[in-house]
C-alpha cells in the first residue's frame, strides 16, 4: 500500500506470516477480500465522497494483489496488507450490520456477520501479529494510532448478547478462543496474550452480568 505505516508487531518469521497454508485449506485472505470488493464495491457510491473514494482506492489495491500475489515480497508486507483486508472488512461488513433496524433482513445480517468471523480466522492465521499492526493515525480515515485488536474487537464485542444476534454466540466465542489461542502460541505476540485475555474476560464477564453493568466494548 502507499500509505506508510508504523509496523510496531514485533520481529517478523513465521509468527509474522504463514504465507504458505491457510486455516483449513481455505480461500487466501487476499481472494476473500476481492470476492468482497466485487459484491459491493457498487455499494460504496452511497457513501461520502472521502469514503468512497477510500473504498475505491482500496479495493484496487485488493484487486491488484489478488492477481500478482507475488507483489508481496516480505512478511511484513503480506502483515501490512492483511491489515489492510481487516480494515476493509470491517468497515464495510462490521460497520454495516443494522441490527437495530426493523426493516433490516436478519438473515442476511448473520450471514454478513458470519463470514466476516470466517475472514478474520484466515487472515489471523495467515500473519498473527497483524492483530497489534499499528498506523501513523492519519493512514485511514476510521483507524486510529491503536493497535488492531483494540480498533477491532469492539465491533465484534457489541454483538455478543445483542437479542438479535443470539446465533452468532458461539461462531463469536469460538473466534475469541481461537484469537486467544493464537496469541499465546505466537512467538511476535507473547506481550499481548496478557491484555487480550484480561480484556476479553472483562468484557465476556459484563456482557453475562445480569446487573448490566457497562461494558467496555
Amino acid at each position: 500500500m502507499a500509505a506508510e505505516s508504523h509496523n510496531r508487531a514485533g520481529p517478523t518469521g513465521h509468527s509474522a506470516a504463514n504465507t504458505g497454508a491457510t486455516a483449513n485449506g481455505a480461500a487466501p485472505p487476499s481472494t476473500l477480500a476481492a470476492q468482497l470488493a466485487g459484491n459491493i464495491s457498487t455499494s460504496a457510491k452511497s457513501s461520502r465522497p472521502d469514503e468512497a473514494s477510500e473504498l475505491k482506492r482500496l479495493f484496487e489495491e485488493i484487486e491488484r494483489v489478488k492477481n500478482k500475489p507475488d507483489s508481496l515480497k516480505t512478511p511484513d508486507e503480506h502483515v501490512e496488507h492483511n491489515h489492510m483486508l481487516i480494515y476493509v472488512y470491517a468497515r464495510v461488513i462490521l460497520d454495516g450490520l443494522k441490527w437495530d433496524d426493523p426493516f433490516a433482513d436478519r438473515e442476511q445480517l448473520k450471514n454478513d456477520a458470519l463470514t466476516a468471523v470466517h475472514f478474520l480466522k484466515v487472515t489471523i492465521a495467515e500473519t498473527p501479529v497483524v492483530l497489534t499492526f499499528t498506523t501513523d493515525g492519519t493512514a485511514f480515515l476510521h483507524r486510529g494510532p491503536e493497535p488492531l485488536w483494540v480498533w477491532l474487537f469492539p465491533k465484534l464485542l457489541r454483538m455478543l448478547g445483542h437479542p438479535r444476534c443470539l446465533a452468532l454466540s458461539s461462531p463469536l466465542e469460538s473466534l475469541f478462543h481461537f484469537v486467544l489461542v493464537t496469541a499465546s502460541t505466537s512467538g511476535g505476540l507473547w506481550n499481548v496474550s496478557g491484555p487480550l485475555y484480561g480484556y476479553l474476560q472483562a468484557n465476556f464477564r459484563c456482557k453475562t452480568n445480569a446487573s448490566r453493568t457497562p461494558c467496555q466494548g
